[in-house]
């Protein structure tokens, strides 16, 4: 029963949109601007790799601490990285249910 669950691969949905989304966007813009891999943000982060691409994909959303080791990654500030998340063509604002 194990083997069988070990041999299945996880699937992950790649968003179209969203948060996770635009942020992951505009990491992966910075990143290539200052031409720097994946794998020297994890040199200048702390963060391991495979999070950094799950992040740039949008499948995993950055904690306010990961903000700022991303930021500071990327030489820039977390405002500036929040600013251009928010003004990204991916952005879509969170709606949650409306309390009464």
């Amino acid at each position: 029963m194990f083997d069988k669950m070990a041999k299945r691969r996880r699937i992950q949905i790649q968003p179209r949109s969203g948060v996770e989304k635009a942020f992951g966007q505009i990491v992966r813009t910075i990143r290539e601007e200052l031409n720097i891999s994946q794998a020297e943000l994890e040199k200048r982060t702390g963060l391991n790799r495979t999070f950094i691409s799950d992040l740039e994909r949008g499948i995993q959303g950055p904690g306010i601490r990961t903000i700022f080791r991303i930021a500071k990654g990327l030489e820039t500030s977390p405002c500036s990285l929040l600013n251009r998340t928010a003004h990204s063509k991916y952005f879509e604002f969170p709606v949650g249910k409306e309390s009464d």
